[in-house]
């Protein structure tokens, strides 16, 4: 038996019906991000999200109860009078949210389709996806948090994987860089006082700002805190030549911390947290080419002492291992045999491409048995073999063969 609300339906004329369920399909698709500007994301996600506690004890808090937009200011057929609806009963309404964690997701999946070139505004956008990149517990999260990192960079148009990232050291919190600070905050328009630097004074600002970027800070927190510096004296100097050098350092404090960010995710190797790793993993590929794969077989090998103690050499998760095999299998010539060192790890035990993919086919432990098969093809291809062979035995003599000749 029908109920009264589907009888009062079914009893309307057919256009009216239509009509009906196209609104309720419309008000049941819409999400809570839909056609809201970058100003009204960013106010919503300020509202709900709070980062608590200091350092280690840092961590992400999300309001169950703050203002959301109104539903009428996200549908787009009330567009045309979405301002005077504002105005009449209010931009805003404050209420409980069902599930924050998800609503801020929905608000950060949208957040990248309204930026554009501005340094400043894509920094800022940076921070907030930054936070939760590092902090939020929820894998899906971070996951969106990782995809809206790398869309503001790239509307930055900074190179997170530029030329000769591999070889700059990280920063030591020492007294070159204490200086080099000191020197910024004395030459930043609130530090001046509204007076004219001098001629000394002004190179000594600008040799600083590039000084203090130039090698990526070691504590991720302190990358992020940099860039939010870095926008407020952008926004402070507005326009003019110090302006530029500054609008150079916020988009290379950018590229820093982005790629700190992936790479804080691609060493973990928490299991609950495979397909973070997989999303970093691909970031990172596509944004530094072929040339970042022997840097990924390095920095994602264990160290010194997680080999002492027992830990395999590369992640446990078959899922992340497969991944290190696609991409080596993608490289020929000077790639495939490339073994990099980088500085301060000069102790760690690294692999060129094509040795990762042998040695992961002549081990016999079961967990390496199950990539025998996807391995042996991406080594024929890596090697310009003509056809595909399944026996190892080839891999075996090629190998030794190689090892022979080092």
């Amino acid at each position: 038996m029908a109920t009264p609300i589907e009888s009062s339906i079914c009893a309307r004329p057919a256009c009216t019906r239509g009509l009906l369920l196209a609104a309720a399909f419309a008000l049941s698709a819409c999400s809570v991000a839909d056609n809201l500007s970058y100003d009204e994301i960013v106010a919503e996600l300020d509202g709900i999200v709070t980062i608590s506690g200091e350092g280690a004890d840092r961590a992400i808090v999300y309001a169950e109860n703050a203002p959301t937009s109104a539903w009428y200011m996200r549908m787009f057929w009330l567009l045309p009078i979405r301002a005077p609806l504002g105005w009449l009963f209010g931009v805003r309404h404050s209420g409980p949210i069902e599930n924050p964690s998800g609503h801020v997701r929905d608000l950060l999946t949208e957040l990248p389709d309204e930026l554009d070139s501005d340094e400043v505004r894509c920094a800022q956008a940076v921070l907030r996806f930054g936070w939760i990149a590092e902090l939020d517990a929820n894998g899906n999260s971070r996951v969106v948090a990782f995809d809206g990192l790398v869309a503001a960079a790239e509307r930055m148009g900074t190179a997170v994987f530029p030329p000769g990232f591999a070889e700059v050291l990280p920063a030591t919190e020492g007294p070159d860089l204490a200086a080099l600070r000191a020197t910024v905050q004395a030459g930043r328009p609130e530090g001046r006082g509204g007076r004219m630097l001098s001629a000394d004074e002004r190179e000594a600002y600008r040799a600083a700002l590039a000084g203090l970027v130039a090698r990526p800070l070691s504590d991720w927190s302190h990358r992020l805190l940099l860039v939010q510096d870095l926008v407020e004296i952008v926004r402070a100097e507005g326009e003019g030549d110090l302006a530029l050098v500054c609008r150079d350092a916020l988009r290379t404090a950018v590229a820093s911390c982005v790629r700190g960010v992936l790479t804080r995710s691609i060493v973990s190797r928490d299991p609950r947290l495979v397909e973070v790793r997989l999303c970093a993993m691909e970031h990172v590929r596509r944004l530094g080419g072929p040339e970042v794969v022997p840097w990924l077989l390095l920095v994602m090998s264990a160290t010194p002492e997680q080999m002492a103690r027992g830990e395999p050499r590369y992640d446990p998760s078959p899922l992340v291992q497969l991944r290190l095999v696609r991409y080596c299998g993608q490289l020929q010539g000077v790639l495939a045999e490339r073994e990099l060192v980088l500085p301060g790890r000069d102790n760690w035990q690294s692999l060129t491409p094509v040795d990762f993919l042998a040695q992961t086919i002549l081990n016999d432990e079961g967990f390496y048995a199950r990539l025998r098969v996807p391995a042996m093809a991406a080594l024929t291809l890596s090697l310009g073999r003509p056809t595909f062979d399944p026996d190892p035995a080839w891999v075996r003599e090629w190998f030794r063969e190689r090892r022979r000749r080092a």
